[in-house]
């Protein structure tokens, strides 16, 4: 399958983000291409197009969205070096190594370059002009709500700044800025093509990312009607594939990605996926899953840990919903290295002091006792994990089927289409369909779907924008990070791993988290960015 790379030349690149010159200035330049021979042929308007697609590299390459869940109770970052970690515990602040910098304008700046810029451009066929113009003003739209959900208000404007005086501009009020995006979205839709090349937008992934929107704006009825057309299409289904299958490096073009972030190595886009496995790999536990998480998936019987009184919280890893080991390695896990009793005679030892991978052994063990493994289940797939790539799904079908069913629940329409929408994810995660007379309440199915899209997005960056649009932020952020203590057994269940006999999570706390509501659902504007544009204000609280 042919893919469409996300890179651009370094010409390229200085050529979007920079717009202005003196008179003295005004020559060709040698180090990159002049707006004066560009913008002049469709090839150039195809490898300018690239070099917006670029601009998705942040937020929505894999490691940085794996790090997002860290801003969340999904996750924990131990590292103080990284500022994740001070937004997970409400201690982000305007300026230091508390603050991650997203204040930026250079991917909307790119977007507008090309808007501006490609009208002196004759193409083939004016559809295939404005199929361009379309998947840069959706690349420019995702670019801008992930900012608005980040600080609120966002300078934004669709001109591009020939001087520095012109670019002193004002925050834009949120809520406007969500209307344009919501405007752009649906009417960027009509000219895009339901299929292209992988890693390209298609009409499917615009109506997917418009449902997001929606669903952000609680634009119910919308979402259900854009769901629906998506579901209608059969362009996109759950895959013959099972949780972990999914997202093994070798499937990650099936059947329900509807657009991902194409990260070629090749390119210049190596990761280190090594950064997140455990110490005894060498590597650096950066992401690591909380107690939180955990307790949230339901057992293999379809009910919560509360409901099932075959449950044992000291050997919790059992009978459980098997995205559970999909996602998480656990203590007593035999993945991977671990399976070798040789070595490892109790698979994942990281409960056992002295292992290399008890929380006290060394800063890179887990401080929580579990890691994340969904994205490299399969560290064979990546030869080198030092130096290696791999693609991250944007958009995905699930995420549709489960927003048609929380935008319909919510509106009160609660019919077989919302459980059929919500069984078609469980089914592929082998969990039984739902009870519809226990959930046969708005509230008790919202409390299903909330809980669903937890488990089934944990590690891709979406949690943190959910509690945001539910508005339970403040109610689950202040959690407590316990480190996990206990024993493995010599006992190999019926998952293949050790049974553990874990001790009561009391005590041993690794960190204490606060959240105050008004002020961390944002994030702090950078001060480095007030201070050169004195109209930009911070938000409450900092």
């Amino acid at each position: 399958m042919k893919t469409y790379h996300i890179f651009a030349t370094i010409a390229l690149s200085a050529l979007l983000l920079c717009g202005c010159s003196e008179d003295f200035l005004d020559r060709e330049p040698t180090d990159a291409v002049s707006s004066n021979i560009f913008w002049k042929t469709e090839k150039d308007a195809n490898l300018a197009l690239t070099g917006c697609y670029r601009q998705l590299y942040s937020p929505y390459r894999p490691e940085e969205m794996w790090f997002w869940d860290t801003a969340s109770d999904n996750a924990f970052c131990y590292h103080n070096n990284k500022d994740y970690r001070a937004i997970g515990n409400g201690t982000m602040a305007p300026s230091g190594v508390s603050v991650h910098n997203y204040f930026t304008y250079t991917q909307i700046r790119a977007c507008n370059e090309y808007l501006k810029r490609e009208n002196t451009i004759t193409f083939r066929t004016e559809a295939q002009r404005n199929q361009y113009r379309a998947e840069v003003r959706m690349i420019r739209a995702m670019s801008l709500f992930f900012r608005v959900q980040t600080y609120g208000d966002f300078p934004f404007s669709e001109d591009v700044y020939e001087t520095i005086e012109e670019a002193m501009v004002p925050r834009v009020d949120k809520n406007k800025l969500l209307e344009f995006i919501h405007t752009e979205m649906q009417d960027v839709i009509k000219y895009l093509p339901e299929t292209a090349e992988a890693g390209r937008i298609t009409s499917g992934a615009a109506q997917a990312f418009l449902v997001r929107v929606d669903m952000f704006m609680n634009n119910y009825a919308e979402a259900v009607q854009v769901a629906q057309q998506i579901m209608e299409t059969g362009n996109y289904s759950m895959p013959q594939l099972n949780y972990e299958q999914s997202f093994l490096k070798a499937n990650q073009y099936n059947s329900e990605i509807i657009l991902s972030f194409e990260h070629d190595k090749a390119g210049g886009f190596g990761m280190w996926v090594s950064e997140f496995f455990p110490n005894s790999y060498g590597g650096w536990s950066s992401i690591v899953p909380t107690l939180s998480i955990l307790n949230t998936y339901e057992t293999k019987n379809g009910l919560t840990i509360d409901e099932d009184p075959t449950y044992d919280k000291e050997n919790p890893f059992v009978n459980r919903d098997p995205r559970l080991r999909a996602t998480i390695l656990y203590p007593g896990q035999t993945w991977d290295k671990f399976a070798d009793a040789r070595q490892y005679p109790h698979g994942y030892p990281s409960i056992e002091k002295g292992s290399g991978d008890y929380w006290s052994d060394a800063d890179n063990a887990t401080h929580t006792g579990m890691n994340f493994k969904k994205f490299y289940s399969d560290p064979s797939e990546f030869g080198d994990i030092w130096s290696c790539d791999r693609n991250f799904p944007i958009l995905r079908y699930a995420e549709v089927l489960l927003s048609y069913a929380e935008a319909k629940m919510e509106l009160g329409q609660i019919d077989n289409s919302v459980y059929e929408a919500i069984n078609q994810v469980r089914r592929r995660a082998e969990m039984p369909d739902v009870d519809q007379q226990k959930y046969a309440s708005q509230d008790k199915l919202r409390e299903l779907i909330r809980r669903e899209r937890r488990v089934e997005f944990a590690y891709e960056g979406m949690r943190r924008y959910d509690l945001l649009r539910w508005g339970i932020m403040a109610d689950v952020m202040p959690e407590t990070i316990y480190h996990m203590n206990g024993t493995i057994t010599d006992n190999k269940n019926a998952e293949g791993d050790y049974d553990v006999k874990l001790v009561p999570f009391t005590n041993d706390i690794e960190e204490v988290r606060h959240f105050t509501k008004g002020k961390n659902e944002l994030l702090p504007v950078p001060q480095t960015v007030i201070d050169v544009n004195p109209q930009i204000t911070q938000n409450p609280g900092y």
